[in-house]
């Protein structure tokens, strides 16, 4: 009898440090996890931005329409980010992003009177935010 106790309560501290440690997996979101996020959003966007935004000279609307689509794409995706590290850049690229996506509209409006200097600055905003995001994934 008293070995039926010792498993049942071997059993029931087992089942509680178990629960204790999956718990405390379940809170938090890895490095690599949101990471993960960030790179599955970019590779499954990255053809169909490449083809419109090449195209913007031809076509400045589906070349826009391209980049707000992958800009609300980010968004969504970085709304699934909670890691700590990652959050604050993919934050910023987002905000970059969101950015750039409005010039390109704005610009396929009225190319004839394209802001340049806007466009080249939410570019460079765009490339910047990214670098920091891949250095803090790759960190």
């Amino acid at each position: 009898m008293s070995r039926n106790r010792t498993t049942s309560a071997a059993t029931i501290g087992i089942i509680a440090v178990a629960g204790l440690f999956l718990t405390g997996c379940a809170g938090g979101q890895s490095k690599a996890e949101a990471c993960s996020i960030v790179q599955t959003t970019l590779e499954d966007a990255q053809t169909e931005l490449t083809d419109s935004v090449s195209s913007f000279g031809n076509d400045p609307v589906a070349g826009a329409e391209a980049v707000t689509e992958l800009s609300e794409t980010f968004s969504e995706a970085n709304d699934k980010i909670t890691n700590e590290d990652v959050k604050p850049e993919s934050t910023k690229a987002t905000e970059a992003l969101s950015g750039f996506a409005e010039q390109m509209e704005i610009a396929a409006a009225d190319p004839d009177n394209a802001d340049q200097t806007a466009l080249t600055d939410a570019i460079t905003e765009v490339q910047t935010t990214f670098g920091d995001l891949q250095t803090v994934c790759q960190g």
